[in-house]
């Protein structure tokens, strides 16, 4: 199974496609007359198709010979704001996916927010902050917020600070630059990174 993350023109009928696959990591396939409207694979060729892609391999590149398509997700097409925000997520994902390399739950993550954002589950912008908070948890760097990211103590906690990595000790915090963060704050977050830990 696999998701469309980025399409481009190759010649008058036919197109590259970057695909996000379940099992295979990122991969990129040329998919010959897609183009053309009478195409059985037009709707494969389609930026965020998701379905059962088929590969051949011919002198080291990859080709489509067939799809069944799981869902195109054609309604992001109709709302602005969900349209952008899945073109942010298939951008993310397209720079930090590798070939033969699958990060645990990253397949899952990226089609459950297309389908979110295609079904108006949830604001486009809750959506983008809840798959950029589980990216950087997948990709393992989550801010620290359960201990200080420049000594390891614990709280209270009192700042952010991105140069450090997450938020720092009273101690710790005295010239450092970042925004204020509070027990509530750090709480919540810190749950939040739990969350995707725990798979819930």
């Amino acid at each position: 199974m696999a998701v469309v993350i980025r399409t481009a023109d190759y010649g008058d009928n036919d197109k590259m496609v970057t695909l996000l696959t379940r099992d295979y990591g990122r991969m990129s396939a040329r998919i010959k007359g897609c183009k053309k409207p009478a195409s059985k694979l037009f709707s494969a060729a389609s930026l965020f198709c998701c379905g059962d892609y088929v590969f051949y391999e011919k002198n080291g590149r990859y080709g489509v010979k067939g799809c069944a398509i799981r869902r195109t997700f054609f309604g992001l097409q109709s709302d602005y704001d969900a349209y952008a925000a899945a073109c942010l997520i298939a951008e993310a994902v397209d720079k930090v996916a590798q070939e033969d390399d699958v990060p645990s739950g990253l397949f899952t993550l990226t089609v459950n927010a297309l389908y979110a954002l295609d079904t108006g589950a949830a604001p486009a912008l809750t959506v983008v902050c809840y798959f950029l908070q589980r990216l950087l948890h997948i990709e393992g760097v989550y801010p620290s917020f359960g201990v200080c990211a420049a000594c390891g103590g614990g709280p209270p906690l009192v700042r952010f600070s991105a140069e450090h990595g997450g938020a720092l000790c009273k101690m710790c915090a005295k010239g450092a630059a970042g925004i204020p963060v509070d027990d509530e704050f750090r709480d919540a977050v810190w749950g939040l990174a739990r969350v995707s830990e725990l798979g819930l």
